[in-house]
């Protein structure tokens, strides 16, 4: 397991450094399939991973400025808010606006509604960090479940109809 600062000195040197004790937690010798020590992190003809995607980040500072950095270093745009993203999106200065959360779950409602009504996907961290490891973007996948509210509503109805029987 790796420190966070490994990442985006990597990103900042163009290349996966080698961990090392610098940037080592947990040693993990028994998976070595995602190793790629030295190896570019650009893709074959040069252009950045994040070339063209706009990312609104969402979580603590801390979280935020670190992601900035990474997203910014492999050539995406980094929004502060979401009216700005959007209008990237419409300005067309990016081709795919995502929003990552730190934390999928202290997502407020209003965001995740005004998101959706835009298509804007909101993905987790690990899809910057798996990107990065592949060399390329990964696909940008819409969440298709249900909202956490349509459950409640469907819920609440299913007692309210099962008390009216009652009565």
């Amino acid at each position: 397991m790796l420190k966070v600062d490994w990442l985006s000195s990597s990103v900042a040197a163009g290349s996966v450094l080698p961990p090392g004790n610098r940037y080592m937690i947990l040693s993990n010798e028994g998976d070595r399939r995602h190793t790629r020590i030295g190896k570019s992190i650009h893709s074959v003809n040069r252009k950045y991973i994040f070339e063209k995607l706009g990312i609104m980040l969402h979580g603590k500072h801390n979280f935020c400025t670190k992601f900035a950095k990474i997203c910014k270093h492999g050539g995406g745009q980094v929004c502060k808010t979401l009216q700005s993203l959007v209008q990237s999106l419409d300005a067309e200065s990016i081709s795919v606006g995502v929003i990552i959360a730190e934390d999928e779950s202290r997502v407020s409602r209003h965001l995740r509604v005004c998101a959706s009504e835009r298509k804007i996907p909101m993905m987790p961290a690990s899809w910057i960090i798996d990107s990065l490891l592949l060399g390329k973007l990964l696909p940008v996948i819409e969440d298709k479940h249900s909202s956490p509210l349509t459950l409640i509503k469907i819920q609440e109805l299913r007692t309210s109809t099962e008390f009216s029987a009652e009565i």
